[in-house]
């Protein structure tokens, strides 16, 4: 009984002191896994019983974690927005006019000149313009004029 319960500490402890090293959640499921082993060698149940309960709470604390932490994650990554998301919406002054059918055109906008075109085919916009800017596709502006 003693030993287990020595034993279970020491897995506690290691498991304690690789996740303080790595901060990276590698042992955080077997810290609260080897406290129950702990306490059922406490109670001098079977061997057998302690590691079966160790490995099923360690697994199942594992893919809680990992489902709860994989839509945490993703969750925020979604909300994100990029740096040149925030483009999306603004002025943008017509450097190069803008022409598709010469596959032509640029634009500088918060000091930076972007390859553009234009949303609608039809149209073009000539240097020192101004455009908004609809949406990105690629390293391009793809812009409409401004109404």
């Amino acid at each position: 009984m003693e030993s287990m319960v020595i034993f279970w500490a020491a897995v506690m402890a290691l498991a304690l002191f690789g996740e303080i090293i790595t901060a990276e959640l590698v042992a955080v499921w077997f810290i609260p896994s080897s406290l129950v082993s702990m306490i059922l060698a406490f109670f001098n149940v079977s061997i057998w019983i302690q590691w079966l309960v160790f490995l099923a709470l360690s697994a199942v604390l594992l893919v809680v974690a990992f489902k709860f932490l994989r839509k945490l994650l993703l969750k925020n990554i979604g909300n994100k927005k990029t740096d040149t998301d925030i483009l999306i919406g603004k002025l943008a002054r017509v450097e190069e006019d803008i022409d598709n059918a010469e596959m032509q055109g640029a634009v500088k906008i918060d000091g930076k000149i972007w390859s553009a075109r234009m949303v609608d085919d039809s149209e073009s916009a000539q240097k020192g313009e101004f455009v908004i800017v609809e949406y990105i596709s690629g390293v391009k502006l793809i812009c409409r004029r401004q109404k």
